[in-house]
């Protein structure tokens, strides 16, 4: 077990690795691809200090328990569920790439549980989205899951976080990030080839009437943006902000800013 994770549990619940800190009401933070709890350390820090019960699990394929032995995303939406249910009142969630679409599921499944969502590019495409992108996404994952095969790790995950973010992004990413995404390394195949994200549904956003902030880096590939804006154009009571200069990790590139916009938007003083 790492240093940098506690286990806590939750009556009637799973035990989870992650971080927790604070009081008070509970704000969830849901990690994406690649990643664990340890993503969301400056935010869990932060957001203890000003009032918040902060919780960040590492999902459970992903390190340090890797309790399940593949991705699935609908087991992720059920286990946070468990979580979410047993926390009191209504429960805050900010959620990045994978983990936003994640945390999209949960507002359609359990909306009396929620508060308010802040979606960091979150993951996922909209329904009807064309179909030479999603060839082209296609061949893309086959040729990271024959590196996979093959052995070759450490670029396959470079190949990929440069993709989600920029040309040279892992050559010059922290060593602690780094690290993270190699200790998770082991949930990139099932996420290339069996965990197959469903599409977003127009009529499933409309109906998520709660409170959504869209949050896309300036930097940020193209379909990114495309997804955020095609969110935007669909819930009913979202907003979108751009951080300027950051690319996919928005939180990790520019903190202090980055925590100023969801507290803001989660004290209603934005």
């Amino acid at each position: 077990m790492s240093a940098d994770f506690t286990h806590f549990n939750l009556p009637d619940t799973l035990s989870w690795a992650g971080l927790r800190a604070g009081h008070g009401a509970p704000l969830l933070f849901i990690h994406g691809s690649l990643c664990d709890a340890r993503y969301w350390r400056a935010q869990v820090t932060e957001f203890a200090q000003h009032g918040r019960d902060a919780i960040a699990p590492s999902l459970r394929a992903y390190f340090p328990d890797k309790v399940l032995p593949a991705l699935s995303w609908e087991q992720d939406v059920e286990d946070l569920m468990q979580l979410i249910g047993a926390l009191p009142g209504k429960v805050d969630v900010v959620a990045h790439s994978r983990g936003g679409l994640l945390a999209a599921h949960l507002a359609l499944r359990m909306p009396e549980k929620l508060g308010k969502l802040v979606l960091v590019e979150p993951a996922g495409r909209l329904e009807g989205e064309d179909s030479e992108a999603l060839r082209l996404d296609k061949a893309f994952r086959d040729e990271l899951a024959g590196q996979l095969r093959a052995g070759i790790t450490e670029a396959a995950v470079a190949e990929f976080v440069d993709s989600v973010s920029r040309a040279g992004s892992w050559r010059y990413s922290p060593a602690s990030f780094r690290r993270m995404a190699l200790d998770n390394a082991h949930t990139l195949p099932s996420q290339l080839t069996t965990d197959l994200l469903p599409h977003y549904q127009p009529a499933d956003l409309a109906a998520l009437g709660l409170p959504i902030l869209l949050i896309q880096g300036q930097r940020s590939p193209e379909r990114f943006h495309q997804t955020v804006a095609a969110l935007a154009a669909h819930l009913p009571n979202a907003r979108v902000v751009q951080v300027d200069g950051a690319s996919h990790a928005v939180n990790l590139a520019h903190p202090r800013r980055f925590n100023d916009i969801v507290r803001a938007f989660l004290d209603g003083t934005a």
